[in-house]
């Protein structure tokens, strides 16, 4: 929501509200699975990953930056305990506010509020694609559901990969190792070519006739 604001417009944004501000460092627990969710949070510097953590496995549920809003979905919900880790991947600084100071800043700042709503809707499109890419068993279906989404997203056969390979294998619930592989494979078919921080799309018609095999 303010990715390009400072923190000193966030905390003169939210100068009449009670809030805490906590740091972090890189790695640092901010919440684990299971902890009651009472108040929304505000990164003010540094980028925090939410992971579930299944056995040995982790999967990475999505990563968010400076300026972002989490927990407001927990907060706000009749379960409010969190279904997913929340780990600080940088040093990072946090405002915390409760829910019924929120509520009131809601009330009293119409423009956030359609803001607010807007980044809202945007992480629940991003929950149904991760709901979404559960239907597919193969690799080569995941990676290719994330193709055909990013593609659409971006509006580009040339897609910019915003999180690293590593986390996109979590997101995809597959190891990093078998999205190398796979994504040479792909390479080796003239399906895609990529580079550390771009994937090509040279085949889209292929690419979407493999999610009906």
């Amino acid at each position: 929501m303010f990715k390009n604001k400072s923190e000193e417009y966030l905390l003169d944004l939210f100068k009449d509200s009670n809030y805490i501000i906590k740091s972090y460092s890189k790695n640092d627990i901010i919440a684990i699975e299971g902890d009651t969710c009472t108040s929304i949070g505000l990164i003010l510097d540094g980028n925090i990953d939410i992971k579930r953590m299944l056995g040995t496995k982790v999967i990475h549920v999505s990563s968010f930056g400076k300026g972002h809003i989490f927990g407001e979905v927990i907060a706000f919900s009749d379960v409010n305990l969190y279904p997913a880790t929340v780990m600080s991947s940088t040093q990072s600084k946090i405002m915390f506010i409760s829910k019924d100071n929120f509520i009131k800043f809601c009330t009293s700042h119409e423009d956030f509020l359609g803001m607010f709503l807007n980044d809202l809707s945007n992480k629940i499109f991003v929950l149904n694609k991760s709901i979404t890419n559960l239907t597919f068993s193969s690799v080569r279906q995941k990676i290719c559901n994330f193709l055909i989404t990013e593609y659409k997203l971006q509006n580009s056969e040339n897609i910019k990969l915003k999180i690293t390979k590593e986390k996109i294998a979590e997101s995809l619930g597959i190891t990093r190792p078998s999205l190398s592989r796979e994504l040479i494979n792909m390479k080796d078919m003239g399906l895609i070519d990529y580079s550390r921080s771009h994937i090509k799309i040279l085949d889209l018609e292929e690419i979407e006739n493999i999610l009906t095999e």
